[in-house]
């Protein structure tokens, strides 16, 4: 069964399905969002061709959880963040699952905190923050747990704001994890990452370039013919 929800929202919502091949398209404008959207399969899909998921506003609490494999999440995400608190929540459970989201691709966005956490193999994490627009203060937290890890961040604003970081947290059973972020921009970036159980065979690419405090911490273990690059330039 293909099931599709299409919502235009300015306020609380709960959408919950647990068909297979659903989908969820969202354009939403206006502050204090709740958005909490639950999908059970295989196949399902927060967003889809033409990236059809808009989330702007300040003060936007969403939480998208997926349970099942093949699933992927997809969209825009713009706006100011409430302080101390996380503003787009993630969560996978299963296998060759995607995440794809643009922060602040065409509007400023600062303050904003996201969180993902995924467990299962064979999946793929993307993040790009920034374009032509001022993105400040971005955190960005991915925890996962399984195997053959692909995660890519690229920070690209050209803002000169502070603490734009990234944070990822791996506990994988075997080899092939492909991590690698990329900070541009005259803020202060800061990296970490860990890397545990066996990462061997592995690629850790990080690049931070910007006039401003760069900060790099990298812990792995296991990590027989692994491949590290870390480059820093002013």
């Amino acid at each position: 069964m293909k099931k599709v929800i299409l919502a235009f929202i300015m306020f609380f919502v709960m959408t919950s399905a647990s068909f297979a091949d659903s989908n969820v398209y969202i354009t939403q404008s206006g502050a204090s969002l709740d958005l909490d959207i639950t999908l059970d399969g295989n196949g399902n899909a927060v967003g889809a061709s033409n990236d059809r998921t808009l989330l702007t506003g300040a003060n936007l609490d969403v939480d998208i959880d997926l349970i099942g494999a093949t699933n992927t999440i997809t969209g825009d995400f713009i706006g100011a963040g409430e302080s101390g608190s996380d503003d787009l929540k993630i969560s996978q459970t299963g296998s060759t699952n995607t995440t794809a989201i643009n922060v602040g691709a065409s509007a400023a966005t600062d303050d904003v905190k996201i969180l993902e956490t995924r467990v299962g193999s064979s999946g793929a994490t993307t993040y790009t923050i920034g374009n032509a627009a001022t993105v400040q203060d971005v955190s960005v937290t991915v925890d996962v747990v399984g195997d053959d890890i692909d995660i890519t961040l690229v920070e690209n604003s050209s803002s000169t704001g502070s603490d734009k970081t990234t944070d990822i947290d791996i506990a994988t059973d075997s080899d092939d994890v492909d991590i690698a972020v990329t900070h541009t921009g005259a803020g202060a970036h800061k990296t970490k990452l860990l890397c545990t159980g066996s990462c061997a065979g592995s690629d850790f690419t990080m690049s931070q370039t910007g006039a401003n405090s760069t900060d790099v911490d990298l812990t792995v273990t296991n990590a027989t013919s692994s491949d590290v690059d870390i480059t820093i330039t002013d």
